[in-house]
């Protein structure tokens, strides 16, 4: 028998080798699988985990995100951000502009170089809470013009032009007024932020947004992994490895799968059969009362809550084929429902749903194919005159590709 200390170290042992057996990544898919494991390789056509059942390959196009921990806020006291023209966004310790070249070192302590014509934006002091609706105003929006911004006295102040070239030393930008006409070098650590106007898009299209764990985003074009180390070769050429205890997730979606609730829809019809507007307007990822979505004993993150009669319609723009999710009465709200659903397809009913409290599951469930259709229309009817009460909910709405 072995002695208790002996015993307690074994058991610390025991359960220490189980939480390493335990961690690993999930990768789901586009086919609704989630697959828990250790990644053993990911190239441009698969990622490879090795599952309690044995190694398991999926391809790249099959795949919506795999998870490796949860992205923290940044922690720095002060960082600036850098947004690129492929959406990848940055938090940074340290810029240093050089000609044409922006050299970034990452709030995780990586460092990436990219052309300084990548660059959207380029804001200093980022984390300033009181400054963060001011630079929004000044950074998004429709612009023809490059923009310097100047912080003054609390406030930001712009002066549109043409931003041209660093300085080898990383000290100068070239910047041409509009209003003065003429070029002048600008001070570097003078500028609060450099706003461009960027009418093209990237020239490669990503496979996978890489996100650390501080939220850093690089768009990756070519994927490798050691089982150690990530290899990411950017869209704009230039390469960088990132080591596994950095990564957060590899997110392969880009809108393969898409829930209706994160879109907006292009009209919105909400009223009665006397055209008054009767009850709580619909809600997006709750329930018309603004709670958590639950039906079937189970809740839902994401869905929409529609009052009778409510009438959704979506621009797909041809870019899906499958339409899913899940209809049902939130007994919550109201016990004694009982609305029609029809689903129109550029113009034609695809699918009607009679739904109630003691409608079936299966008879609710939604699984209809929208390749190529533009316009999906989701029309909600009642039963009462003024549909007072009538409402259903539509979880987990999604289109996928």
């Amino acid at each position: 028998m072995l002695p208790l200390p002996t015993k307690k170290l074994v058991s610390a042992a025991l359960v220490l080798l189980a939480a390493v057996g335990a961690a690993g990544e999930e990768l789901r898919t586009l086919t609704g699988q989630n697959l828990s494991g250790t990644l053993l390789r990911v190239t441009d056509a698969e990622i490879v985990l090795a599952t309690g059942t044995g190694q398991v390959a999926t391809p790249i196009a099959q795949a919506l995100a795999l998870d490796f921990a949860t992205p923290k806020a940044v922690e720095l006291p002060r960082y600036s951000t850098l947004r690129l023209i492929d959406d990848s966004t940055w938090h940074c310790s340290a810029l240093a502009l050089k000609g044409k070249e922006v050299v970034a070192t990452l709030s995780s302590g990586l460092t990436v170089t990219v052309p300084l014509a990548a660059v959207v934006t380029l804001q200093h002091d980022a984390g300033n809470k009181s400054l963060k609706k001011k630079w929004s105003e000044v950074a998004s929006g429709k612009i023809k013009r490059d923009r310097l911004v100047v912080l003054r006295d609390g406030e930001l102040n712009t002066i549109e032009g043409v931003i041209g070239d660093a300085d080898p030393d990383g000290t100068k930008i070239s910047f041409k007024s509009d209003a003065a006409g003429t070029t002048i070098d600008v001070l570097l650590d003078k500028v609060h932020g450099l706003v461009f106007w960027r009418p093209d898009p990237p020239a490669e299209t990503p496979i996978c947004k890489v996100l650390d764990r501080d939220g850093n985003v690089l768009h990756a074009v070519k994927l490798g992994y050691d089982g150690n180390v990530l290899s990411v070769q950017t869209v704009f050429g230039s390469k960088t490895q990132l080591r596994r205890e950095l990564l957060a997730r590899l997110d392969f979606n880009f809108g393969r799968l898409t829930y209706l609730s994160d879109l907006e829809p292009v009209k919105v019809v909400e009223k009665s059969r006397i055209g008054v507007v009767v009850g709580a307007r619909y809600r997006k990822d709750a329930n018309l009362e603004g709670d958590a979505i639950f039906l079937d004993g189970k809740s839902f993150a994401k869905g929409l809550s529609m009052h009778a009669y409510t009438e959704l319609e979506y621009d797909l723009g041809g870019k899906y084929k499958d339409l899913k999710g899940l209809l049902g009465i939130d007994t919550r709200v109201l016990a004694d429902s009982r609305v029609k659903v029809a689903i129109w397809c550029d113009g034609e009913i695809r699918k009607e749903f009679v739904v109630t409290p003691t409608t079936p599951a299966k008879e609710r469930q939604v699984a209809i194919n929208v390749k190529d259709v533009h316009t999906l229309k989701i029309v909600v009817a009642g039963r009462d005159f003024l549909d007072l009460g009538d409402h259903v909910t539509f979880a987990d709405a999604r289109v996928s590709q």
